[in-house]
């Protein structure tokens, strides 16, 4: 924690023009079929992964044996038409693309009744527990007696259980918002919206174990973890102590994963080595990481990237401070009293901070020692620390931990700029993070 420093049509596909009733009636038309007497009632969803499926064909079969296909919007969105007869039916969205990359996979859902049918690997996994098996393996060889036996509420209930179980054990353990079904709950695919936060936590966490979105579905109809063990912590980023959900799991195949989904700057996944104590020690697969500094049994720990320049390592800045969800939050400054840290930034000693009777001397790894001051004190009210000559902000949070009877303390700082960068004297570094560790 330096001292006096600077430092992101709807339209329902008809099929041919004007064939003959008849002939819709017997093949299912593309569309859906309608006949005197019917009831003709619309479902409409969202198409996602996280960005808008755009452009992507739904294909439906239905328990009345009715085919019919349409089109997503630029959205996701997509409606179509049937007889309420039709119901329940099954949902294949291929095709498309989202963030103008091509989907490459299919992804499936059902329609129980009219109304609300939402298309997303959250879906797809409920799809294939209702199956018991491959979605799509499901939705190429389904039946019409298959569809009306799986398709009840008591097995829809069954599967957003296990999905929830599955979620559980991804890294950073993702959660569905309170009152939230995946199939049949309106959400927006854009940032910012509940639903749509999840598809992205879930894609970063589903890449960061290393597993398919088809193997994701088949473990969790099966009842299986998606990892050995998973767990969650909350990183602290710029600008202020931006607050985000990280994720981290030892993999079916031993490995060590590490998942971040930033809204503002997309999608961090890596996989490590750790060591006996739990400890990341390097990256097997550093994603757009550069480095790491793991504590306390990986409880506290920094994540580099290459955005930004670092003050301590130009080539590696640090990008976020992370906290396990089991530590405890101090923030009684009397409980340092007589505690040294090792400081680290930008993934690195930086060096260390003495606390004596509520102030704090800040010394690197060259010697030269700051004034004691009441800087962290400061830092970690609600306002932070000021900094108008270099036009930042520093705030700071400080945790313990307790085992075998010894507790440890950690802080974290996040120094973020109020104003615009100084293009003459490059002043950057003013955009920092750092952790420490009681010795």
């Amino acid at each position: 924690m330096k001292n006096n420093r600077p430092n992101r049509g709807n339209r329902i596909a008809l099929g041919a023009s004007l064939i003959s009733l008849a002939l819709l009636t017997a093949c299912g038309g593309g569309g859906s079929s309608s006949s005197a007497g019917t009831t003709s009632v619309n479902t409409t969803g969202t198409a996602a992964i996280g960005s808008p499926i755009v452009g992507g064909t739904v294909a439906l079969k239905c328990a009345s044996g009715t085919t019919s296909s349409t089109i997503t919007g630029t959205d996701g969105s997509w409606t179509i038409s049937l007889n309420a007869s039709d119901y329940p039916c099954v949902a294949q969205v291929s095709g498309g693309q989202a963030n103008g990359v091509a989907l490459t996979s299919v992804l499936h859902s059902v329609l129980a009744a009219p109304g609300v049918t939402n298309i997303t690997p959250l879906t797809d996994i409920m799809v294939g527990v209702l199956g018991k098996q491959d979605p799509s393996t499901w939705f190429a060889n389904v039946t019409k007696a298959n569809l009306a036996s799986a398709i009840t509420t008591d097995n829809l209930n069954g599967a957003l259980a296990k999905l929830a179980t599955a979620l559980a054990s991804l890294p950073g353990k993702p959660t569905l918002p309170d009152g939230f079904n995946p199939i049949s709950s309106g959400f927006k695919a854009q940032t910012g919206d509940a639903g749509d936060d999840l598809l992205e936590t879930y894609s970063a966490s589903l890449t960061a174990s290393g597993l398919t979105q088809s193997q994701a579905a088949v473990d969790a109809s099966n009842g299986q973890a998606l990892t050995q063990q998973a767990f969650s912590a909350t990183a602290y980023t710029t600008p202020g102590l931006t607050a985000i959900k990280i994720g981290s799991s030892v993999n079916l195949d031993g490995r060590f994963a590490i998942a971040i989904a930033d809204p503002n700057r997309g999608k961090f996944t890596a996989k490590a080595n750790i060591d006996t104590d739990g400890n990341v020690t390097s990256f097997t697969d550093a994603g757009q990481f550069t480095a790491v500094v793991s504590v306390l049994g990986n409880r506290v720990g920094e994540l580099c990237t290459a955005n930004g320049v670092g003050s301590v390592v130009a080539g590696q800045p640090g990008q976020y401070v992370y906290v396990s969800s089991d530590l405890t939050e101090v923030t009684d400054l009397t409980e340092l009293n007589g505690l040294v840290f090792s400081e680290y930034e930008d993934c690195v000693k930086s060096g260390t901070m003495a606390f004596v009777n509520g102030s704090s001397t800040f010394t690197d790894i060259n010697g030269k020692q700051d004034a004691p001051n009441t800087n962290v004190a400061q830092a970690l009210t609600a306002a932070g620390l000021a900094d108008s000559a270099n036009h930042s902000v520093e705030h700071a949070k400080i945790y313990k931990y307790t085992a075998n009877g010894v507790t440890k303390y950690a802080y974290i700082t996040v120094n973020s700029t109020t104003g615009i960068d100084d293009p003459l004297t490059f002043d950057i570094d003013t955009k920092y993070v750092t952790i420490g560790l009681s010795q």
